[in-house]
C-alpha cells in the first residue's frame, strides 16, 4: 500500500516531529482518517525522506515517531528553472501546480510590463504564500522529495541571469528546439503574460538570452506555455 506523503522541513534537522499546520492536520485526520499507528512518508524538501508512525493525533497537534531510515533522492542531472510572470491568479496557481508535477528545479515569477489588471494592484505577498503552499502539495503528490525554490522578481531584467543558458518563448520567433545544438546544466526557461512581452522585454530577452524558440503555431494562453516548454525540453533530454 502507497504511503501518503507529507512535506516536513525539519525531518533531517530533529528527532521531535510534530505537525501542527490547521489545514494538514484537517487533512490527515477528517479526509485521510488516519489514526494513531499509521505510517507515513515525511521528506524534507531537499532530498531526504523517512517513514514515521503516527504515535498522538490530537486537534492542534500530531506528533510522529521516525522508524525508517532516512534515504535521499539524487536531483536531476539538468538544473531547469522556469521564469513566468505574473498572470491572473487562479491561472498562475494552475501553472506553478503543473510545472512542479513535472519536475523542475526552480520556479521564480516577475512582474511583466504587460501586468494583468486583475493583480497589478493586489498584494503579491498573499500570491507568492499560496504559491509556496501549491509547491508543497504539489510534490506531496508527484513522489519528488525535491521542492523547486522559489523567487520573486520586481521586473524581467533583474530576473534575468546574464550568465546563465536561457530560452525564451516568443510568437515571432522562427527557432524550434532542433536548432539549439548543445545543452547545458543549468537551463531557464522565459515565458510572457497574456498580453505578450512589451517592446522594451522582447529587445532585452533577445539581447540576453542564449535562444528564443517558438511552442509552434497555435497561441497558448499564458499558463499552458510554461506546462508546455518545460515538457518539450524535458522530453528533448530524456527527463521524461
Amino acid at each position: 500500500m502507497k504511503l501518503h506523503r507529507v512535506y516536513y522541513k525539519e525531518l533531517s534537522r530533529t528527532d521531535k516531529i510534530s505537525i501542527d499546520n490547521k489545514s494538514k492536520i484537517n487533512h490527515l485526520r477528517n479526509v485521510l482518517r488516519l489514526s494513531e499507528g499509521s505510517k507515513l512518508d515525511l521528506f524534507d524538501g531537499e532530498g531526504n525522506s523517512s517513514i514515521c508512525k503516527i504515535v498522538s493525533l490530537e486537534k492542534k497537534k500530531i506528533v510522529l515517531e521516525q522508524i525508517g531510515d532516512i534515504e535521499f533522492q539524487q536531483p536531476e542531472r539538468i538544473n531547469l528553472k522556469v521564469l513566468m510572470p505574473y498572470i491572473k491568479k487562479e491561472n498562475l496557481f494552475f501553472a506553478i501546480q503543473k510545472v512542479t508535477e513535472i519536475g523542475v528545479s526552480n520556479i521564480s515569477l516577475f512582474r511583466p510590463d504587460n501586468v494583468d489588471q486583475s493583480i497589478s494592484k493586489k498584494d503579491l505577498s498573499k500570491i507568492n504564500e499560496k504559491a509556496l503552499s501549491i509547491i508543497a502539495q504539489a510534490c506531496e503528490q508527484n513522489g519528488s522529495n525535491i521542492v523547486p525554490d522559489f523567487q520573486i522578481y520586481e521586473d524581467l531584467s533583474s530576473a534575468i541571469d546574464h550568465d546563465s543558458f536561457s530560452i525564451f518563448f516568443d510568437l515571432d520567433a522562427t527557432n524550434d528546439f532542433q536548432s539549439i545544438k548543445n545543452f547545458e546544466d543549468s537551463i531557464t526557461l522565459i515565458t510572457g503574460p497574456e498580453s505578450g512581452f512589451s517592446k522594451k522585454e522582447r529587445e532585452f530577452l533577445n539581447a540576453t538570452t542564449s535562444y528564443n524558440i517558438s511552442l509552434g503555431k497555435n497561441i497558448l494562453r499564458a499558463e499552458t506555455a510554461p506546462i508546455t516548454a518545460l515538457s518539450v525540453i524535458k522530453s528533448n533530454l530524456g527527463l521524461l
